[in-house]
């Protein structure tokens, strides 16, 4: 199996959104807009151990709109995401096929960070969005 060669972002990492400052320290070459298939998308609402909202993904029924990332070095950029992201605990790295929006462009392997499980989402107060697309200025408040 062919090694991710960049990032699907789907959240605050996404250009325009409050974490996109991390993805440019990470060495962020470029972005493009992209979907992966097989997830469902949850917005997770601010709360006390949250101070702002932000999406989780699980694998499920479903499709992710997002963005692939590219990054000048992928395994330093991974090393900064890993850290936002508290992966190993709150979401888990895992490879997936992205397929880019602009038409004729071929599918690429990316990293995406899942929540650890549907069950801790929806501790979490997870709100599932079926349109597949997260926004920090569309999400429902609470």
């Amino acid at each position: 199996m062919e090694l991710p060669e960049a990032v699907f972002v789907y959240g605050t990492l996404k250009r325009g959104e409050r974490n996109f400052e991390v993805s440019r320290q990470a060495g962020w070459l470029r972005s493009e807009p992209a979907c992966i298939e097989g997830f469902r998308l949850f917005h997770i609402p601010k709360g006390d151990l949250r101070p702002y909202a932000y999406p989780g993904v699980v694998k499920g029924e479903g499709r992710v709109w997002g963005e692939v990332q590219w990054f000048a070095n992928l395994d330093r950029a991974l090393a900064l995401l890993d850290r936002l992201e508290d992966e190993g605990s709150e979401y888990l790295r895992s490879p997936t096929t992205a397929y880019l929006a602009e038409r004729g462009k071929a599918p690429c392997r990316v990293w995406v960070y899942r929540y650890a499980s549907l069950q801790a989402l929806e501790s979490a107060g997870g709100i599932w969005l079926p349109q597949g697309v997260w926004g920090e200025q569309t999400q429902p408040k609470g």
